[in-house]
């Protein structure tokens, strides 16, 4: 029986967030695996014996606090940390996730209009923007980073992931940044600046706590304001307007058809619209 401590684990978090910074990862995943890792490092006793049954009950312990998602999100850091430091006996199996066949509550277009509208009479252009960005782009919120003066052409080149791809523009969304830019002598570095922090782009929580507030204004429920509301409302759209799940899943940047399909999926309420048209 062999006793570990937490300072033991700290140190080897520090050499694995090293080592995955030297591999170029992005900085949210690896702000993801502290969080994670930390997470049990937390939950650990000073003195501990490393093995199955106390990751195990670690894991219950996360049934307790949160999702299914988010805790086979923290399952899978947590087992690339343990095989890192050579406990492959104690990694975990993820929790089952039932397959969804619809989305429960999507943004529907006239939502996403009064949204539009509101964030026009609360005076927020960069707001307006960035849903038009949403909306139009089918874009995640981190790759918003890419939208500077500099940028601003029929395609904007992002990289996730070591992977690039190709945001591509409608022209009447590049004409609305460019005279915004322009509008807001904005000549060089970031469309959506920090109103704070000089040369740094508007932070994410600050996006979501105004998208809230706008959505309050336009009787929107705020549950429905989410990292990837917009993405399921662009992706419906794209292919309502002849696009191919192919070429959806090269905008949207998936490398898995079965992902993008899950953006496509309608909700209940537009199955049972269609189930009151058959007439037989």
């Amino acid at each position: 029986m062999i006793f570990i401590n937490k300072q033991y684990l700290i140190n080897k978090l520090d050499e694995f967030i090293k080592q995955h910074l030297l591999a170029e990862y992005e900085s949210k995943t690896i702000k993801d695996y502290r969080q994670a890792i930390n997470k049990f490092i937390d939950y650990v006793n000073d003195e501990f014996v490393l093995n199955k049954e106390i990751t195990i009950a670690y894991k219950q312990y996360l049934k307790t606090k949160y999702s299914i998602a988010t805790i086979n999100k923290y399952i899978i850091i947590l087992n690339k940390f343990l095989k890192y430091i050579g406990q492959e006996e104690c990694v975990l199996k993820k929790l089952k996730v039932q397959q969804k066949t619809s989305i429960d509550d999507p943004i529907w277009e006239q939502e996403h209009k009064r949204m539009l509208r509101w964030s026009k009479k609360l005076n927020m252009e960069d707001m307006y923007l960035i849903i038009k960005i949403f909306a139009f782009a089918g874009i995640r919120i981190d790759e918003l980073k890419y939208f500077t003066v500099e940028n601003i052409d029929n395609y904007i080149k992002v990289f996730n992931k070591s992977k690039e791809r190709k945001i591509i523009l409608r022209d009447d969304l590049k004409r609305e940044l460019k005279k915004y830019c322009k509008d807001k002598k904005i000549n060089s570095g970031y469309i959506f600046k920090s109103p704070i922090k000089e040369n740094k782009m508007l932070n994410q929580s600050t996006i979501w706590r105004r998208l809230k507030k706008i959505a309050g204004y336009a009787k929107v429920n705020k549950s429905k304001i989410h990292p990837h509301a917009w993405r399921h409302l662009f992706a419906k759209e794209f292919i309502a307007s002849g696009g191919t799940l192919d070429e959806l899943a090269d905008i949207l940047g998936h490398s898995k058809l079965e992902t993008t399909r899950i953006y496509t999926m309608t909700s209940n309420k537009e199955k049972k619209q269609k189930l009151e048209k058959m007439k037989f």
